[in-house]
C-alpha cells in the first residue's frame, strides 16, 4: 500500500485555543539566556536537545546532535528547520504524533496552572534518516508560560527507546508517584499507579549497566545466581522488558534510576 505524503508543521500540533494570540506577551529580551542554557545543557547530557516556540510557532534552538540525527544541515534547519523535522517521521506515525501532541496540550491546560511547569511529557516515535526508521524516546517539559498561562517555550529531549514499537505516551507530575498514560486504541487519557525499584534492583541494574556478569552481580550482592535471576523476573515484570539492556534504558528513562 502506498501512503500519501502528510506534510506537518508546528501548526499541526497547536489547538487555536491555546494559541498566544499576542506577541507582547513573550519577552524575547532574555532569549539568549535560554538559548545559552539549552546549549550547555546538551553538552552535559550528549542528548539532542531542541525548544519549540508556541509564539512564533517553530523551533526556536536545536542542538547539532538533533540536527544530525534527523540528517539535516545548519543551512537546511535555518531555512525550514520544524518543516524538516516533522518530515523526517514516518508518514504511518504522523498522524498518531499529531494525537499525543494534541491530547497532552489537552490534559496539561486542564491541571493548575501551578502544576503545569512541573509536568514532563513522553512518547516514543520514529525518525527518518537515510530511509531508515530509528526509534526514540522523547521528552518534554514546559520551560516559560506567558502571564495569561499559555504554553510559550518548551524544552524537547531525545534519548536511545527502551521499545521497539512507537506510542506509549505518558504524563508525569514532578514529585508525583503516579502518572497519566494515554490510550492510544480508546483515545483517553488514564491516571496509572506508579511504582518504585526495590534497592536489590537497582543493584543489578546498575552492575549490569557497568557490565557485570550475573555471576559477577550475585558475589557483588552477596546473593545465589538463582537469587539473582528472581529479582530480574520481577524487575522485567515491573518494566514490562524482555532483556536486561531494555530494562537499563526503561529505568533510566523514566527516572527510576541516575
Amino acid at each position: 500500500m502506498t501512503l500519501t505524503h502528510i506534510t506537518m508543521t508546528l501548526n499541526d500540533f497547536i489547538n487555536p485555543k491555546y494559541v498566544v494570540t499576542n506577541p507582547d506577551d513573550c519577552d524575547y529580551s532574555d532569549i539568549d539566556l535560554y538559548i545559552q542554557t539549552a546549549q550547555a545543557f546538551a553538552r552535559g547530557i550528549y542528548h539532542p536537545v531542541f525548544i519549540i516556540d508556541y509564539c512564533r510557532r517553530n523551533i526556536l534552538y536545536a542542538s547539532d546532535n538533533f540536527m544530525y540525527l534527523c540528517g539535516m544541515t545548519h543551512e537546511e534547519f535555518k531555512e525550514q528547520g520544524s518543516h524538516l523535522y516533522f518530515d523526517n517521521v514516518p508518514e504511518e506515525e504522523k498522524p498518531m504524533l499529531a494525537e499525543i501532541i494534541n491530547k497532552s496540550m489537552d490534559l496539561m491546560y486542564s491541571l493548575p496552572m501551578e502544576v503545569r511547569p512541573k509536568i514532563t511529557i513522553s512518547y516514543y516515535v520514529s525518525l527518518m534518516k537515510d530511509r531508515r526508521k530509528r526509534l526514540v524516546l522523547q521528552k518534554f517539559t514546559p520551560l516559560r508560560f506567558t502571564n495569561d498561562g499559555k504554553l510559550w517555550l518548551m524544552l524537547c529531549t531525545i534519548s536511545v527507546s527502551s521499545r521497539k514499537k512507537p506510542g506509549m505516551p505518558i504524563i508525569r507530575e514532578m514529585g508525583d508517584h503516579d502518572f497519566y498514560f494515554y490510550s492510544l486504541e480508546k483515545h483517553e487519557w488514564f491516571r496509572r499507579e506508579g511504582f518504585t525499584l526495590t534497592e536489590m534492583e537497582k543493584d543489578i541494574l546498575q552492575y549490569s549497566s557497568q557490565g557485570y556478569t550475573m555471576k559477577e552481580i550475585a558475589d557483588a550482592m552477596h546473593k545465589s545466581e538463582d537469587a539473582i535471576k528472581s529479582i530480574k523476573r520481577v524487575l522485567f515484570a515491573k518494566l514490562n522488558v524482555r532483556s536486561i539492556t531494555e530494562a537499563v534504558f526503561a529505568a533510566i528513562n523514566h527516572d527510576l534510576i541516575h
